[in-house]
Parts: structure tokens; sequence; C-alpha cells
């Protein structure tokens, strides 16, 4: 579990490349290694990490939406 864990914090730090307009979608999505459904469910938790960082932030930086959205990944890296 861990392993697919690192693999989706990968997805989630590619989907925030192609948010900022620094990959494409198709690149990032070859980049993470993940399947299509599951690329898309990290791009969905940067979307929203980004989101929800820009209403108390005025523009949230590159690390603050990994990171919050890649949190739950995390936690089942470190377990």
């Amino acid at each position: 579990m861990p392993k697919e864990n690192a693999r989706k914090v990968l997805g989630v730090t590619a989907a925030v490349f192609a948010q900022m307009g620094r990959l494409s979608r198709e690149e990032a999505l070859e980049i993470s290694g993940l399947d299509e459904k599951t690329f898309d469910e990290a791009m969905h938790k940067a979307q929203v990490a980004e989101e929800a960082l820009k209403a108390h932030k005025a523009e949230p930086g590159f690390y603050d939406i990994v990171a919050k959205a890649a949190g739950e990944y995390l936690d089942g890296v470190r377990r």
C-alpha cells in the first residue's frame, strides 16, 4: 500500500504542474504512472486543495497545494 500511495503523491504533484500550465494533462498523466481514473482523482484533489487554500490565502504556492492535496496519501506512506 505505501508504494501505491507514493505513486499517488507523484500523481498529485504532476496534476498541480498541469493545473499551473507547466505540463499538459497528458504529460502529467504519463509522468504520474497512474491509470487515467486514478490520475483524474489526483487532479480533482489538487483542484479542491487549491480552491480551499485560495479561500484563506490570496495565491497559494505550489507546495501548499501539493501538501494539502496529497495529505491523505502521505499518511498512507508513513504507515
